[in-house]
């Protein structure tokens, strides 16, 4: 039973970090919004350490995380509508997208 918690742990834990990794935030801003030092944060993405149901919680409120994939690693499929969500989004969730966006692809550029 433990060799298979540690598996669980280590699993999300790396999901958990490739996710952090994909937002563009540092392990200091996650722990600060789970509420535990960086130490600890650190425990969880290398599966030392399991994430409780209201640590998970507090990664869905907060940063959106499809909560699906972190616990089981199967991306959850939906078609992204890049046209209807610019048009219909408010301004502010636009300016936020595309901030998102630059900060993305000058993280990819820096990778080459």
């Amino acid at each position: 039973m433990d060799t298979v918690r540690r598996e669980i742990n280590a699993d999300v834990g790396k999901r958990l970090r490739r996710t952090r990794e994909n937002l563009g935030r540092k392990r200091s801003e996650f722990a600060r919004a789970l509420g535990i030092s960086e130490e600890h944060y650190r425990k969880y993405e290398s599966g030392a350490t399991g994430l409780s149901a209201e640590k998970l919680f507090i990664l869905f409120q907060e940063y959106g995380i499809n909560l699906t994939y972190l616990i089981t690693g199967v991306p959850q499929e939906q078609e992204f509508n890049l046209e209807y969500y610019l048009e219909t989004c408010k301004e502010e969730q636009r300016e936020i997208f595309w901030d998102k966006l630059i900060a993305y692809i000058r993280r990819k550029m820096k990778m080459r």
